[in-house]
């Protein structure tokens, strides 16, 4: 099966819907901004695939923050949120994926930075489970 979207070993992969069905063209996106621009510029479309895009984009923004405490964390944190909400403010699938990344994030607020890490990783890959099963 194609995948509308992915994310692995730190790269946010994602079909060019603005190219279908003429082309199947992939692009990849290696930080959050370039995640929030193809949500911007319609490059990914439908809402599941919103939301799942916004939760992959935040964790891969919150992957390259480089902070000692969950302090400074949460500070690059809330900024990446913001510049994605930013990119489709009528998006109600992409305020609840960013709003779940946020609590997964406030709810880790006693583990280290690292931790933090990887359950924003793990939360995005439960959105895209729940967003794409077919179960």
């Amino acid at each position: 099966m194609i995948r509308t979207i992915e994310y692995t070993n730190g790269i946010v992969r994602m079909i060019d819907q603005t190219r279908l069905p003429v082309e199947e063209i992939y692009i990849e996106c290696l930080d959050y901004k370039s995640v929030s621009d193809a949500i911007r510029n319609m490059l990914i479309r439908g809402a599941p695939a919103i939301g799942v895009a916004a939760a992959m984009g935040v964790s891969l923004g919150a992957n390259k923050i480089n902070a000692d405490s969950y302090k400074s964390f949460l500070l690059e944190f809330q900024q990446i949120c913001e510049e994605l909400a930013g990119s489709r403010p009528t998006a109600v699938n992409l305020f609840w994926a960013i709003n779940r990344m946020k609590k997964v994030t406030k709810d880790n607020n006693d583990k280290t930075v690292d931790e933090i890490k990887k359950n924003t990783q793990g939360r995005s890959d439960k959105n895209m489970e729940r967003r794409y099963s077919h179960k």
